[in-house]
């Protein structure tokens, strides 16, 4: 039994992922505290590779490497499976081109949750997060931020995060920045493979969010910061990303039992979208967000109703 598993999803970006995992290794003030950090790889890693990763935690007081070769992809379904090959009483996440500067970035998380027993979840912060005040009021106004940097927009867009940069002390929050984010492991019992985030799991993190929740707080500790490097995403996949966040933010409103102004928030925030891209020219993420709008438009209920939570 660890105290903490540490789960990094990746796919095919070793250089990324090398960065992450050295970054953990210089974590410290951990000689209490035992570790161990599985890759769940959708990718190829080499096995000098994967040698490499533990002599670099070797140094770590008790860490230990476990390697998870996936057959189905997807981040959301990377999260799920992992629920089952890990016991940590808590389960951080990173995304493979997280890097942690701060060498108390886990010190400070375990101290967050020991701070008061009703925290089932504790977020970090990525440098550089910030908005212009136009920027700000343009984001409430198309619903991508709210007023609060703890709480999602009227449309469950996650754009408040921007916000986070002014703060300072600890908040609480709807939601983590996916990038960085832990668990009580207990209170993720309800997730399950949800087959509309099998390809791009567009607020897979708000959804883990949203089921934690239930059983508690989360907060987000500003101390906890990290670089997040944000590898490029290639132009031709913004259509399939376009539609995955009109389709997955649907059904997250479902699975909040939203309100019918949500929905209509919702397709207002992707009107948005597909003006922006198209003044932008990209042909391929409008022809995204307007199948994602149709599809908002005409859902197709309950084709995956048996999902549903009660």
């Amino acid at each position: 039994m660890h105290d903490v598993s540490i789960v990094i999803p990746t796919r095919n970006r070793v250089q990324d992922l090398t960065l992450c995992i050295e970054s953990i290794a210089r974590q410290t003030e951990l000689e209490d505290v035992s570790i161990e950090l599985l890759i769940v790889d959708d990718g190829d890693i080499e096995a000098s590779k994967l040698d490499y990763f533990r002599k670099v935690l070797d140094g770590m007081p008790d860490a230990e490497l476990k390697y998870y070769r996936k057959t189905r992809p997807g981040v959301w379904l990377s999260r799920y499976e992992a629920l089952e090959l890990v016991d940590g009483e808590i389960l951080l996440t990173f995304d493979d081109d997280a890097e942690l500067d701060d060498p108390l970035y886990i010190r400070r998380m375990l101290d967050t949750y020991a701070s008061d027993p009703a925290i089932v979840g504790v977020g970090g912060i990525a440098k550089g997060l910030s908005s212009s005040r136009s920027g700000k009021l343009l984001g409430r106004l198309t619903c991508q931020m709210s007023a609060s940097p703890g709480r999602l927009s009227a449309s469950t867009l996650a754009g408040s995060l921007l916000l986070w940069g002014e703060t300072e002390q600890t908040f609480e929050t709807d939601f983590f920045h996916g990038c960085n984010m832990s668990f009580k492991r207990s209170a993720l019992q309800d997730m399950k493979p949800y087959p509309w985030m099998t390809s791009y799991a567009v607020a897979d993190d708000i959804y883990m969010c949203h089921l934690a929740s239930r059983y508690g707080k989360l907060v987000i500790n500003p101390e906890m910061k990290i670089t997040h490097h944000e590898s490029p995403s290639s132009r031709d996949k913004a259509g399939r990303v376009a539609r995955a966040t009109a389709v997955n933010h649907y059904y997250l409103l479902n699975l909040r039992k939203a309100s019918v102004k949500n929905y209509a928030a919702l397709l207002w925030t992707l009107s948005y979208l597909t003006v922006k891209f198209t003044l932008k020219r990209n042909f391929n993420a409008v022809n995204g967000y307007v199948s994602g709008i149709l599809f908002v438009l005409n859902p197709r209920k309950n084709k995956y109703s048996e999902y549903m939570l009660d």
